[in-house]
């Protein structure tokens, strides 16, 4: 299993920073954004995560945390477990 793919144990995130501000997209479960197999592109802009995937289907996800300021560009992958961001998916383990 790639260690960028997002899963439970393993939940990965996109975090746009603007000026001192950041907006927060949580990654689709059991996608690997660096998987170009599967990934052929993704970014950011005016407050969706945009994801293109090689088979040509598109999907835009709107941000967790909404930011102070209205930019579009900058982004980064993060590990969402570290930033302690709950998935509705991951559920109670019982």
């Amino acid at each position: 299993m790639s260690s960028t793919k997002n899963v439970k144990g393993n939940r990965q995130i996109v975090v746009a920073r603007f000026s001192g501000s950041e907006a927060v997209f949580k990654v689709p479960d059991g996608i690997d954004l660096k998987d170009e197999t599967v990934i052929n592109n993704w970014y950011v802009r005016w407050g969706k995560l945009h994801i293109q995937y090689v088979n040509g289907e598109e999907k835009e996800i709107e941000w967790e945390y909404e930011p102070e300021v209205d930019f579009k560009e900058p982004q980064d992958e993060e590990d969402g477990d570290e930033l302690n961001i709950e998935y509705e998916e991951d559920g109670d383990d019982f």
